[in-house]
This record gives structure tokens, sequence and C-alpha cells, in this order.
């Protein structure tokens, strides 16, 4: 039995991977850390194969004040809390980074394909939060410490919060939506707890780019509309000024491209057989 650390408890992806790894019972013991204030600092770490760590502060924001945040959050605990494992000889640490690490997505009417080729280069406080805090912890690893980064595209499951979350309540309220072609890449929250189940098991390092597929923002509406039989609308009446306003926040968030290439995703990640409309319809149970 594999006994498995989640620090960060009550996190949207950290419950996920509890739900997954109950799942096969008897295969695993795992139990959930509280990372708020100093006191995760006493805990015996030592009994552990492998810590999860989905502690950090989700939101993106461009604030200036909030970049200590982020560092002390994103990256300073991340790395103090690796530290710990590897002192008491745990042999695994996965960190949940983000694909913001290469920046934004490409202003609406373009896109932007990330490929292995492409460097990782933030545009934010956040997002260097994140890349900070991987070269922290690839610095800990030697032959008996391994360290997973997990850059996912935008996650989405029931009880997320974020862009998808803004989206579907969107398409919930509205009879009309653009119809506008752009690429976003989405991973699933059960593929993505599924890939750390497996990472979990084989006991490796390196960097994995989950995507479950690459949608339109339209895709992702007629989606929602459909789990909730609704009718709506799609019309390119508003692209022009999309495309006008396309480096804009709102509309960049929305409608800009911003995808890993299909060989990129592929490394080490297997995603479930569930199409696009079975995933949304599933994360808006519950919605009215």
């Amino acid at each position: 039995m594999r006994k498995v650390l989640i620090a960060g408890q009550h996190s949207f992806i950290g419950t996920a991977v509890e739900r997954r790894l109950a799942a096969f019972e008897g295969s695993y013991a795992a139990q959930a850390l509280d990372m708020h204030g100093d006191a995760w600092k006493a805990f015996d770490f030592s009994p552990f194969d492998c810590v999860v760590h989905v502690a950090g502060i989700a939101h993106v924001s461009p604030k200036p004040e909030l970049r200590p945040v982020y560092e002390a959050v994103n990256r300073d605990l991340a790395v103090a809390c690796a530290r710990r494992a590897r002192e008491m000889g745990v042999k695994q640490f996965i960190f949940l980074s983000s694909a913001i690490v290469f920046g934004a997505a490409a202003p609406a009417g373009q896109d932007r394909e990330i490929t292995p080729d492409t460097s990782p280069s933030p545009e934010g406080a956040y997002g260097r939060s994140k890349l900070e805090a991987e070269h922290g912890l690839r610095a800990l690893e030697d032959g008996r410490f391994r360290v997973a980064v997990l850059r996912p595209m935008m996650v989405f499951g029931a009880g997320c919060k974020g862009n998808y979350t803004r989206l579907a309540a969107l398409a919930r309220r509205c009879p009309v939506f653009p119809d506008f072609p752009n690429r976003r890449g989405m991973v699933y929250i059960d593929d993505l707890a599924e890939l750390i189940r497996r990472l979990i098991d084989t006991g490796e390092g390196g960097v994995f780019h989950p995507q479950t597929c690459v949608a339109s923002t339209t895709d992702i509406a007629r989606a929602v509309a459909g789990a909730h039989g609704r009718r709506m609308l799609f019309t390119r009446a508003f692209n022009p000024l999309l495309k006008a306003a396309g480096a804009s926040g709102v509309a960049r968030r929305a409608f800009g491209g911003f995808y890993y290439r299909e060989d990129m995703a592929a490394h080490g990640y297997a995603p479930g057989a569930l199409s696009l409309e079975e995933c949304v319809a599933r994360t808006e149970e519950g919605h009215g």
C-alpha cells in the first residue's frame, strides 16, 4: 500500500486526488494536511511515500501588491514543504504548477500553440512564482528524491472555480453567444487525478503537460447549454468587436488561443474516454 500525503487540505485538485485514490480500495492510504500557518512544519512526513503539493493561490491577478503573497505561498511554501519531505525520507514530490508559466493566451482571433520548443516565459507575478517554485524544487532532486511537475491547462470539473465557472454561468443565462473560432486547452479534473495516481505508482519525476482536449470557447458554451437542455443562438456578428478588443484582458482570457500541441500533451499522459460534452455534463450536475 502506498502512503500519500496531500499537502493542501480541502483544495479542488487535492480532494479529487483523494477521491481517485479511494476508488482503488486497499492500494493507497491518503491523508490531507492543512498548509495554513506553521503547524505543518512539525508534521511527521516520514511514513509517506509521496507528497502531492496542491496548496497555493489559485486566482491570477496583475495587482502588484499580490506579488509577495504569490512568492510566499506558490513558491516558498512549496519549496519548504519539499525540503521537509526530503529530509524525512519521502521519495517523491508531485507539484501542481500551471500552463501559465508559458505566459498568457494569444489575443482573441489568434492561436498560441505550446510545443516542446516553447520556453517558459511568464508575464506576471503569479506565473513567475510557479516557475521559480519549479526551479527550487528541481534543485532538491537527487537519487533518492524525485520531483514531478505538472503544468495543466485550464482545469474544470464539478466544484471548480476560475475561467470555466465564469463562462459556464454566462452560458446558462445568455440566449445568444459568439461563434468564435479560438482554441483552448482544457483538462478534466478526473483525468488530472488519474495522471497523479499513475505518477504515484511509478514514483517518477519529470515535467508533464496535462490536457484532455482542445476546444473553442463556443464549443464549451454549446456543451454547457446542452447539459441544461437549453437552446442557444450562436452568431458571428460579435467577432469583429472581439478581434478589435483582442488584446484586452477579458477578450484574451475568454477568446484567445492557448493550448498544448498534441505530442507535448501526450507525454506520459493518457486522458480518459469521455468526450467534452460528457465532461461538461458531469461538471454541470447540480447547477440549475
